[in-house]
């Protein structure tokens, strides 16, 4: 199984580690300790959370509308 750490999972996602590790208490994404006792992100819950945050690009339009829009 594929792990990723917290910081590497935000990353991934353009998000914060703080909102990774809110997504993680809320269920939204798994994740465990690893055998040094950090936090991961299980690899095939990540990808199916990229997956629902996905924005298809619109034509015309080059990048999705910030939070405040």
């Amino acid at each position: 199984m594929t792990q990723v750490r917290i910081s590497e999972a935000a990353r991934l996602l353009g998000v914060s580690d703080d909102t990774v590790r809110r997504w993680v208490e809320a269920g939204r994404v798994e994740a465990s300790a690893d055998e040094s006792g950090r936090r991961v992100v299980d690899g095939a819950s990540l990808a199916a959370l990229a997956a629902e945050l996905h924005v298809p690009a619109t034509p015309g339009r080059t990048s999705a509308a910030s939070a405040r829009n």
